[in-house]
């Protein structure tokens, strides 16, 4: 594909992606005596618009990478395909429903078997939201630190404080990420609180389990997705703000690790680095940047398993 095309190309994906969540707002509020817990997610959705319409006009005039990249292209694609298969949800709850309003075996069947289903949706769009708004807000923070008239000092702590908002971001992923393992967890043992309430069919139960499980690797890819995209939008500002572009280093067991510019003068610190991954493992000692008057006999013991830039 012509790499000027890209961005159009997303763009337009972007704008699918829309209308899906609009169709499925129109969807939920068009169905009267609905359950308060399905008529929720339409406020989820309806935050998440916004953040779609500033992505499509800023893959078209931003010149920050970050907004085409895969993450992205994948948030949005994926965001799409929940909302569809949300839509297709919906609808078979609906099914035995006349005209708009939802027939009481279907509320009694929303209530015993979609919970876990619709929180698990909502987990999935808080995720591809907060992926969108952290591509947006670093793109628009690295356009705004490179306006020439702008002071230094105020520019770095823009790209400071976009680098706590990012590091907190990541926080939450991690901790996300554990909330639906544990859940994962839990179904699999069979003890999840409202998947476990006896049905008429213990067929349909199983099949409710199946879906939940789809939807829950669904909300691990969405979650993994903003990690990957929030990894990318700290090194991007980090590099912005000091010239450096450090990923993983690692060191593991007995470790250490140093990484960046270490007690250096302030026109060394304006060297540019690109460094990438480094590793060391085992003993361990790694390290990566311009390292000035360290004794390294203060670290961990390095024998197997030494590296160093």
């Amino acid at each position: 594909m012509d790499p000027l095309s890209i961005p159009a190309s997303i763009a337009g994906v972007t704008m699918a992606t829309l209308k899906s969540v609009q169709l499925l707002v129109q969807t939920i509020e068009n169905i009267r005596e609905a359950p308060v817990i399905v008529l929720s997610i339409s406020n989820d959705l309806r935050t998440i618009q916004p953040v779609l319409q500033s992505l499509a006009g800023a893959m078209q005039n931003n010149s920050s990478q970050i907004v085409l990249n895969e993450q992205i292209q994948f948030a949005v694609k994926n965001c799409k395909k929940g909302c569809n298969a949300f839509q297709l949800q919906v609808e078979h709850w609906m099914r035995r429903s006349t005209g708009d309003k939802m027939f009481w075996v279907d509320r009694w069947k929303v209530a015993l078997f979609g919970l876990e289903r619709i929180n698990t949706f909502k987990g999935q769009l808080s995720a591809y939201k907060a992926t969108l708004s952290v591509a947006l807000s670093t793109a628009t923070i690295i356009t705004t630190a490179r306006q020439e008239n702008l002071m230094k000092e105020l520019r770095d702590m823009m790209l400071r404080q976009n680098e706590v908002v990012i590091r907190e971001q990541v926080v939450q992923a991690d901790a996300e990420a554990n909330e639906i393992q544990s859940t994962i967890e839990q179904l699999t043992v069979g003890t999840s609180s409202k998947l476990s309430l006896k049905a008429q069919s213990s067929a349909e139960l199983e099949h409710s389990r199946q879906e939940v499980f789809q939807e829950l690797g669904r909300q691990q890819d969405a979650n993994n997705i903003l990690r990957e995209l929030c990894e990318e939008a700290l090194s991007q500002t980090v590099h912005e703000r000091t010239g450096q572009k450090i990923k993983g280093v690692y060191a593991t067991n007995n470790s250490s690790a140093l990484a960046g510019f270490i007690n250096t003068s302030e026109q060394e610190s304006r060297i540019d680095q690109d460094i990438s991954d480094v590793v060391a493992d085992n003993w361990s000692l790694a390290v990566a940047g311009v390292v000035k008057n360290i004794d390294f006999k203060d670290f961990a013991p390095c024998a197997p398993g030494r590296s160093g830039i």
